[in-house]
């Protein structure tokens, strides 16, 4: 189960209130995806193939181009470069950067261990109920203040977290970032 939900998201390196950059899609002639007149970012969808210079993202069932050159940052469990976005990725598109397979989980922690734990989810975010969440190697844990930067040890059974996951199909998700109020 892939739980996906980005409105929520501060683009990486930005900051609130600093303008956001923007990606543009290319335009597209009839014998390859449809020209999308208008079309302005966010853009959500999964990669449907790659094509020289950029992606073809098919959102709603609409084909769009995007290109890379536009594209500022592409995180994918941790940064990485817009060569590692695969066809079958779930995309979220927006200010120039690329969000892949990831997502937010907020609920209570009911099990810990070495490689991960089970959150008793009751966020906003997708469904409800016990999911299994490992801990990504690129975890990062927030802050409290800008004095106290959290660590593992501050996650226990019975906090209540959120956390920004990464999965893909058929693999577990991944912790990337945790936090607690």
């Amino acid at each position: 189960m892939l739980i996906l939900a980005f409105g929520w998201l501060v683009p990486p390196g930005t900051m609130l209130g600093e303008a956001p950059r923007t990606a543009t899609p290319s335009a597209s002639s009839k014998s390859s995806p449809e020209p999308s007149p208008g079309l302005s970012y966010p853009l959500t969808g999964r990669v449907a193939r790659l094509i020289p210079g950029g992606m073809v993202v098919d959102s709603a069932g609409r084909e769009v181009e995007v290109s890379f050159s536009n594209i500022v940052d592409v995180w994918k469990e941790t940064s990485v470069a817009a060569s590692a976005i695969e066809v079958g990725d779930v995309l979220f598109v927006g200010g120039g950067h690329v969000w892949a397979n990831g997502g937010r989980i907020d609920g209570v922690i009911q099990e810990i261990d070495a490689t991960g734990m089970l959150i008793d989810v009751r966020g906003p975010y997708g469904p409800r109920g016990l999911q299994r969440v490992d801990f990504s190697p690129y975890i990062e844990y927030g802050r409290v203040d800008d004095s106290v930067r959290l660590t593992r040890a501050d996650f226990v059974v019975g906090r209540e977290i959120g956390t920004v996951i990464y999965g893909r199909a058929g693999a577990p998700l991944r912790a990337t970032r945790i936090w607690f109020w």
